[in-house]
């Protein structure tokens, strides 16, 4: 099977975009670990099969990670300011952008995609699931940059608010991100799920998990690059002491990898 287009994906308002699909030899691969292990390594944007929903979407596939891990997942990317990340509950469910620039895949297909690995074990139908980590690519204007590990990313139904449990640091930079800055229920500017008296999606003009407002916000304004780090911009708790300059990030990805899978 081939595909000629990115129909499947929500399109961005931006029509300028000009779509590379990578084609590989797996009809249906349902994340990119198994894709890369197919034998394409090459990072680009390829279709996904997302079992659960009985469709395909278009992700952009990270095979060349600086990692002993490839084949990551990415399913938000900020990376020039050309997609517009302050929008409403049923947007963020959705997903919009364009998985060749900005985009954000969407609560729904996350969700699913997050189950992906799930499978019988034994002939009386028991499940088990592997869980996938989770990684971030943060870089700010002064052109420093990190890669952010943890081991498991549990992400709850729509019934939840696609409640997010992330836990296990793994990997460098221990003292500044340890921390796990990105838990709870998902909000909007239009839907309120944090757990405190504000409504921080409102205040802080974008959807994303959070629980106390203060501990990140990936998909925050844009920032000029004369701007300092803030909760106003785009945020990740520990940059500002990780960069003394406390200068502003200009690109992050979020990302899964779902290890070695069973078919």
């Amino acid at each position: 099977m081939r595909f000629k287009s990115c129909k499947d994906f929500p399109q961005s308002e931006d029509k300028h975009y000009h779509i590379m699909i990578v084609w590989f030899k797996s009809p249906r691969a349902l994340e990119c670990t198994s894709i890369y292990a197919s034998g394409s390594t090459s990072s680009g944007i390829y279709p996904i099969w997302l079992k659960e929903r009985f469709q395909f979407t278009y992700v952009y596939c990270d095979m060349e990670l600086v990692s002993t891990k490839k084949g990551w997942t990415t399913i938000q990317r900020r990376m020039n300011g050309d997609i517009n990340f302050e929008r409403g509950w049923d947007d963020y469910v959705k997903g919009f952008g364009n998985p060749s620039s900005e985009y954000w895949l969407g609560l729904e297909n996350i969700y699913r995609l997050s189950r992906q690995t799930a499978y019988s074990t034994n002939t009386l139908g028991a499940i088990n699931t592997k869980l996938p980590e989770v990684g971030f690519d943060l870089e700010d204007w002064d052109g420093m940059k990190v890669f952010v590990q943890y081991k498991n990313f549990i992400l709850n139904s729509k019934a939840t608010n696609y409640l997010l449990d992330v836990n296990f640091f793994n990997g460098a930079f221990w003292s500044f991100f340890s921390r796990v800055p990105i838990n709870g229920e998902f909000s909007t500017p239009d839907r309120d799920n944090d757990e405190t008296d504000r409504h921080c999606a409102k205040d802080y003009k974008s959807g994303w998990w959070f629980r106390y407002c203060y501990d990140s916000n990936l998909n925050g304004p844009y920032p000029k690059y004369t701007q300092k780090i803030s909760w106003q911009n785009i945020y990740w708790f520990g940059w500002d002491d990780f960069n003394k300059n406390k200068t502003a990030l200009r690109f992050s990805t979020m990302k899964l990898y779902h290890g070695r899978v069973k078919p």
